[in-house]
């Protein structure tokens, strides 16, 4: 019995043995890059704000590259490889912690022209992974953000340009038709009479073949993305203004624009107010939808 015991000890040993010297070290392969995921654009004046999810966790992940087109590209899926004509615009390094959303903003465009972006990862190596997505966005002008814009009732200055963000002279206004002779001007503030009363509120219309649509309350005015095609109120029809509500404008000239309330007084009859204005005939970008 002894003897088999030993017998048995020495074949464990005899394995460990061998085990330990087929111990051997294996190359780890460098990862390939993953594509940046959820690229989306915020409009803005001549510039336009690139968001997207930091997701790459690979090793050697350095950063994004952003590359972009001075027109549209019709297909927004993500290609196989950077589509002809798409030039590098600028490199981002990687932030900390990664898995969160990251931006960057391509300033110097031109209002009213048409732009597409991508994104690649990057790594220490020089490689870089499939584009993401495509994203086309126009920027255009708006008011300053901190620079607002007051609109008045008074006998000629209670209309609003949109193309040249200006009060204008509405004194040739034509009720109920509400056009002006000269067709300037996209909507119009006013106090209306009820019954020989007077409204305790202040009304937005729209004048000249445009509609004007109440979007709602909104603490960030971006999160109206994209003006929409149908619904709008049409010429003199008059929606009450609310501080902080956004409104979209349809002009008749086929534009498109909003505008929010920042602060009114009903007393003295007036508003302050932000707007932005598409240049682009048609276009209903205000900022890319996510």
């Amino acid at each position: 019995m002894k003897q088999t015991f030993l017998l048995l000890l020495v074949l464990v040993l005899f394995v460990g043995i061998q085990g330990c010297e087929k111990k051997t070290t294996e190359e780890v392969v460098a990862e390939t890059l993953s594509a940046p995921l959820g690229l989306r654009s915020i409009t803005g004046h001549t510039q336009v704000t690139l968001v997207w999810y930091t997701s790459n966790y690979e090793s050697h992940f350095n950063g994004y590259e952003i590359y972009r087109l001075g027109t549209l590209y019709s297909d927004t899926t993500a290609p196989e490889d950077i589509p002809s004509g798409f030039t590098k615009a600028a490199s981002i390094p990687k932030s900390s912690p990664c898995n969160t959303i990251q931006s960057a903003t391509q300033y110097g465009l031109e209002n009213g022209t048409t732009y597409s972006f991508l994104l690649v990862a990057t790594n220490t190596r020089g490689e870089r992974s499939r584009p993401s997505n495509i994203v086309t966005d126009t920027p255009r002008p708006e008011t300053a953000e901190f620079d607002y814009d007051t609109l008045s009732i008074s006998l000629n200055r209670s209309g609003y340009e949109l193309s040249t963000f200006d009060t204008t002279d509405m004194s040739d206004l034509h009720r109920p038709q509400y056009y002006t002779d000269d067709g300037v001007g996209d909507f119009i503030l006013e106090k209306l009479n009820f019954e020989g009363g007077v409204a305790d509120r202040l009304w937005l219309a729209g004048t000249n073949e445009g509609g004007i649509m109440d979007l709602g309350y909104m603490n960030d005015w971006n999160d109206a993305d994209i003006a929409p095609e149908t619904g709008y109120a049409p010429t003199g029809y008059s929606l009450y203004a609310h501080p902080g509500h956004v409104y979209a404008i349809k002009t008749g000239d086929n534009h498109y624009g909003k505008i929010q309330v920042i602060e009114l007084s009903v007393d003295a009859g007036w508003l302050s107010l932000k707007a932005c204005y598409q240049t682009k005939e048609g276009n209903r970008q205000y900022k890319t939808r996510p």
